[in-house]
């Protein structure tokens, strides 16, 4: 790794921290370069514009919870598909920043300030892959049952997990009913309703 990979890793760093600190919408190039010890024309070296950075910063992230979820193998199929559902009860209990940085995420590319996620998209296809490859050694073994639809139960499924954490990382405690469960609890009750689908 170069010298300016090595500063653009240390910038991302650093955003990130921040983004998830604060948010996107508050943390301007000046506080990241504020951050980074260095000015404002030595950050656009590397970032041509805030945008590239957001990105950097969501595939970065991306790639950090995707090493979380690597799958060990071992056990049956079903096994790794708990170990991988379970993996979002894990993020979220150790670095629920990360969710709170995928919702801020999500509203900042629907603002429209963002052009280009194809490497952002194809980060997040390597989770299909390693959830397809435990589903498919899950029907073999006999320990899976075969859904109507893969990819229509894979995206329905992550998707409700990925907003769930997001909301529950997110939010405050808003009204009474917020206070009447441990927010880690309820991601774990909707994983074991996604797994008792898959449970053969």
């Amino acid at each position: 790794m170069g010298i300016k990979d090595i500063r653009r890793n240390h910038i991302l760093d650093r955003a990130i921290k921040l983004f998830c600190t604060h948010s996107i919408a508050e943390v301007k190039i000046k506080d990241v370069a504020e951050e980074c010890k260095i000015g404002e024309a030595t950050f656009y070296r590397y970032y041509s514009k805030r945008s590239s950075l957001v990105v950097a910063c969501a595939i970065k992230l991306v790639d950090r919870m995707y090493e979380l979820f690597a799958d060990e193998g071992g056990g049956s199929g079903f096994d790794r598909l708990s170990r991988f559902y379970y993996r979002f009860y894990e993020v979220f209990g150790d670095n629920p920043e990360y969710f709170r940085f995928l919702s801020q995420f999500d509203a900042y590319v629907v603002r429209g300030e963002v052009n280009d996620l194809e490497l952002y998209s194809k980060r997040i296809d390597g989770f299909r892959d390693q959830f397809f490859s435990a589903y498919k050694d899950g029907l073999a073994d006999g320990s899976v049952k075969e859904v109507w639809d893969f990819d229509l139960f894979y995206f329905s499924t992550t998707h409700a997990m990925l907003a769930l954490c997001k909301k529950l990382a997110a939010e405050a405690y808003i009204v009474q009913q917020d206070n009447l469960t441990d927010k880690r609890q309820e991601v774990r009750t909707m994983i074991e309703i996604i797994l008792n689908g898959l449970r053969k």
